[in-house]
C-alpha cells in the first residue's frame, strides 16, 4: 500500500510543478499590467497639476520696462540730469513638491511673489560735465506690496559706475504708480554717500508693459469722481428709455 501511494504522490508533484511554471508568466505578466496602470493614472494626474501651475505662473506674471527722465534736486537747484532705462519683472513663484505629496494632488500652496528689477542710466551736471552712467543689478526681492493703483517693492541691490562696483547691497525702493504706471526710484543715501540725494523720487516713464491690470484693479476712485458719474449714468438711462 506505501509503494502505491508513493506511486501516486510523486506524479501529483510533478502535475503541480508544471501548473505553476506555466502559470507564473501570467502572473508576472497581470503585475506587470496593474504596475503600468498604476504608474499610468499617477502621470494622468501630476500633468494636469503640472499644465495648471505653468499657466498660472505665466498669467500672475507682471513685466515692465521704460526710461528715467529726471532732475536731481537740492535746495531748490539742479544737481544732476538722469536718463536712462529700467526693466522690472514680478513672479508668482510655485513649488511643485508642495502641490504633489504622497503621489496625491496636495492643496495648492500660496504663491509668492518674486521681483527683479535692473536699470542703466548716465548722470551729467547741468552744464554738461561730469558725465557718468550708472547701473543696478542683482536687485532680488520677495517684498512686493500691491495697492491703491501702486506697487511698492523693497529690496537690496548692487551699484555699478562705469562698469566697475560703486556701492554694494544698497537698500532700493521700487515704486510703480497710478494709471499711467509711473517709476519712482527711492535709492538709499547714507549707503551711497548722498551721491542720489534729491527732494524726489527718481522718476521714469513706462514704454512697454505686461499684467499691469492686476495694479490697476486696486486703483480706488476718487468719491467726487464716482459722484459725478452717477447723474451721468443716469442721465444716459433716462435718454435710452425715452428713445425706446
Amino acid at each position: 500500500m506505501y509503494r502505491n501511494s508513493r506511486t501516486f504522490v510523486i506524479p501529483l508533484l510533478f502535475t503541480l510543478l508544471a501548473i505553476s511554471l506555466v502559470s507564473a508568466p501570467c502572473l508576472i505578466k497581470i503585475a506587470s499590467a496593474s504596475l503600468d496602470k498604476a504608474m499610468d493614472s499617477k502621470v494622468k494626474i501630476i500633468e494636469p497639476i503640472a499644465k495648471k501651475a505653468i499657466t498660472e505662473q505665466q498669467v500672475s506674471r507682471i513685466q515692465a520696462s521704460g526710461h528715467f527722465a529726471n532732475n536731481q534736486i537740492q535746495n531748490g537747484s539742479v544737481t544732476w540730469i538722469q536718463g536712462g532705462l529700467w526693466d522690472l519683472v514680478v513672479s508668482n513663484n510655485t513649488n511643485m513638491n508642495n502641490r504633489i505629496s504622497n503621489n496625491t494632488a496636495a492643496a495648492a500652496p500660496v504663491p509668492s511673489p518674486k521681483a527683479a528689477f535692473s536699470a542703466n542710466f548716465t548722470m551729467v551736471k547741468p552744464d554738461g560735465s561730469e558725465s557718468h552712467m550708472h547701473s543696478i543689478n542683482n536687485f532680488v526681492s520677495n517684498n512686493v506690496i500691491i495697492g491703491g493703483g501702486d506697487m511698492v517693492i523693497t529690496g537690496i541691490g548692487n551699484i555699478y559706475s562705469d562698469g566697475a562696483l560703486k556701492f554694494k547691497q544698497v537698500p532700493i525702493t521700487v515704486h510703480l504708480m497710478g494709471r499711467q504706471h509711473v517709476l519712482g526710484l527711492i535709492i538709499d543715501t547714507v549707503k551711497t554717500d548722498n551721491h542720489y540725494a534729491s527732494t524726489h523720487e527718481m522718476f521714469g516713464t513706462l514704454i512697454n508693459g505686461t499684467g499691469l491690470e492686476k495694479i490697476e484693479k486696486t486703483l480706488v476712485m476718487p468719491k467726487s469722481q464716482s459722484q459725478s458719474q452717477e447723474p451721468q449714468n443716469s442721465k444716459s438711462m433716462n435718454m435710452s428709455m425715452n428713445m425706446g
